[in-house]
C-alpha cells in the first residue's frame, strides 16, 4: 500500500473521504425523511465540502485538459475541476433537500446526491488502482505498453459504478414520482 507520501491534507482529505462514504451510504440505504436521515445528510454535506475544498490544495499530480495539455506536478488540472463540480452537486443538492414540496427540487435532490456520491465513488476507484499493490499491479497489466493510469479495468470499473448511480437515480426519481402522486404534491 502506497501511504508513505501523503501530506497532512492529503490525510485529511482521506478522513473526509471516509467519513463521507459511510454517510452517504447510510443515507442512500436509510429510510428518507426522517430526523435521522437529514442529520446524516449534513453530516455528508460537511465532510464532501471539506473533502472538495482540501482536494483543491492538493498538486501532487493532476491532469489539465486545457490547453496546452500538461500534466504533473503543480497543476490546477481535471481532478481540481471535479472537485469544483462535486462541490456544486452537493450544494445544489442541499439547497434542494428542504424544498421538496416543489416539482422539480423533489427530483434534482436525490439526482444531485447520487451523483456527488458516484463523484466520491469515482475517486475513490480510481486512489485505490494507484495506492493498493494488487490493484496496482492489474492496471499496469491491462494497460499493456500504455499508461496504466488509462489501463481498461479502471475504465470497466468506473463505468460499472456510472451503471450503478444511473439506476439509483432512476430509482429515487420513481420513487419521488409516485410518492409526489399518492400525497399529491
Amino acid at each position: 500500500m502506497h501511504v508513505h507520501d501523503i501530506t497532512f491534507i492529503g490525510w485529511f482529505h482521506s478522513i473526509g473521504c471516509l467519513i463521507a462514504l459511510v454517510a452517504g451510504a447510510w443515507n442512500l440505504a436509510a429510510v428518507k425523511g426522517t430526523p435521522r436521515h437529514r442529520a446524516v445528510g449534513r453530516i455528508y454535506v460537511w465532510a464532501m465540502i471539506a473533502l472538495n475544498l482540501s482536494s483543491l490544495a492538493l498538486y501532487r499530480f493532476d491532469i489539465a485538459h486545457f490547453a496546452p495539455f500538461r500534466a504533473g506536478p503543480n497543476v490546477f488540472g481535471f481532478f481540481h475541476w471535479l472537485a469544483i463540480a462535486t462541490l456544486m452537486l452537493v450544494l445544489v443538492g442541499y439547497y434542494a433537500s428542504s424544498r421538496q414540496e416543489r416539482r422539480p427540487w423533489a427530483y434534482i435532490h436525490p439526482s444531485a446526491m447520487v451523483l456527488s456520491y458516484y463523484m466520491l465513488i469515482g475517486g475513490g476507484i480510481n486512489e485505490v488502482f494507484a495506492r493498493l499493490d494488487p490493484l496496482r499491479a492489474l492496471a499496469r497489466a491491462s494497460a499493456g505498453a500504455g499508461n496504466a493510469a488509462n489501463a481498461p479495468i479502471i475504465g470497466l470499473v468506473q463505468t460499472a459504478a456510472m451503471a450503478g448511480t444511473l439506476l439509483l437515480i432512476l430509482y429515487f426519481i420513481v420513487k419521488a414520482a409516485l410518492y409526489r402522486r399518492r400525497a399529491k404534491i
